[in-house]
């Protein structure tokens, strides 16, 4: 399983610190998502919470997304919360380490599980947690 990331993002310190420290100090496999997240984490700029450009997609941000399937709104989560049935995406599955710092309007594209290579646009932002003064979510 390989998945594709953007190659520079930027995170909030707050996600990068929770994320790294899900991610262990153990190296993930090699294609995996969370190699892939651990990769973009390792060259992610940072920034304080209030300082992230409300067009990045950060974790807890509600984004509407669009592919062959049709458009739908979903949101960037932590692995514990995911529920594909309520529209939360982990960002330790493919689709969710590649929307992982995504600009909106913009494009990610994956490889999930199958090995068919996908691709989705990343419309608008509903709901980022940064640019609603929300910076501890």
């Amino acid at each position: 399983m390989q998945t594709s990331s953007p190659p520079y993002i930027t995170v909030s310190e707050l996600d990068y610190v929770r994320l790294t420290s899900l991610l262990g100090d153990r190296e993930p496999a090699a294609g995996t998502a969370q190699a892939v997240l651990a990769e973009a984490l390792d060259q992610a700029d940072q920034a304080e919470p209030r300082e992230i450009p409300a067009d990045i997609v950060t974790m807890h941000t509600r984004v509407e997304v669009e592919d062959e399937s049709g458009v739908r709104l979903i949101t960037l989560c932590y692995p514990k919360e995911a529920d594909a049935a309520k529209g939360m995406v982990s960002v330790f599955s493919p689709m969710g380490a590649a929307l992982l710092g995504a600009r909106v309007p913009g494009k990610i594209g994956w490889t999930p599980p199958d090995g068919e290579p996908r691709q989705m646009r990343v419309v608008r932002i509903d709901y980022q947690p940064e640019a609603n003064g929300d910076y501890t979510a």
